[in-house]
């Protein structure tokens, strides 16, 4: 017969199990306590062995967000340099716009006192066609 029927309730252990427990209740709590203490070890060491995984998973990020911040200040910087040169750019041409201007003005002032020299050399022309002299200027 079982060994738990004849001391109290039966737990359904395997008659394996029940032939090395020890009969004495003492012996049966030390060994219990024994099991626990080799249970909590082991989840203890496999939390530990998590805790680093994890750790180099912090540690992976970490690096990872370094990395990124270093390549959002230097696209940062290069920004401003573009920025920076296309403010310049900018600059340059709007002179280059007034000056365009101005010279536009000017050709057309040109062109008019051309056209008043072209006139008065072909009048001049047909004056000393016509009548015969020469005008001294």
């Amino acid at each position: 017969m079982s060994q738990s029927s004849e001391s109290g309730p039966d737990f359904h252990l395997p008659d394996e199990i029940l032939s090395v427990i020890p009969t004495d209740p003492y012996d049966q709590l030390d060994l219990a306590r024994k099991i626990t203490s080799m249970a909590i070890a082991s989840r203890v060491s496999k939390l530990e062995s998590e805790v680093g995984r994890l750790s180099q998973k912090v540690n992976d990020k970490d690096r990872k967000i370094y990395e990124l911040e270093e390549k959002v200040s230097h696209l940062q910087q290069a920004n401003r340099e573009a920025n920076s040169r296309l403010k310049i750019v900018n600059e340059d041409t709007m002179k280059l716009v007034n000056e365009r201007d101005s010279l536009a003005v000017t050709a057309k002032k040109l062109a008019r006192d051309l056209a008043k020299v072209r006139f008065f050399v072909t009048l001049i022309g047909l004056m000393k066609t016509h009548f015969g002299f020469y005008l001294w200027l």
